[in-house]
């Protein structure tokens, strides 16, 4: 059986230490390393990442080893640019 898909951007790393949001996404990361899911995110959330709090990058080095990490295309670039 296939793995869904899903794309976390940087809000979902910090939502781990966000009050509002940490059980839920206690929950997602859990689902992840079960591979319920496949954990999906791009270069530009690993740029974004850097100047976060040190627990949230330490949890993205942690778990980016079982990430797809994808690449800005110029299709989205283009896309971004007419929006």
């Amino acid at each position: 059986m296939k793995t869904i898909r899903v794309y976390a951007d940087t809000s979902v790393f910090g939502g781990l230490y966000d009050e509002d949001f940490q059980e839920e996404s206690n929950e997602f990361f859990d689902e992840v390393k079960k591979n319920r899911f496949t954990l999906v995110t791009s270069a530009v959330v690993q740029a974004e990442i850097e100047p976060s709090p040190e627990k949230v990058k330490l949890f993205f080095e942690g778990i980016v080893d079982i990430a797809e990490i994808v690449e800005v295309s110029e299709e989205a670039l283009r896309l971004r640019d007419a929006y």
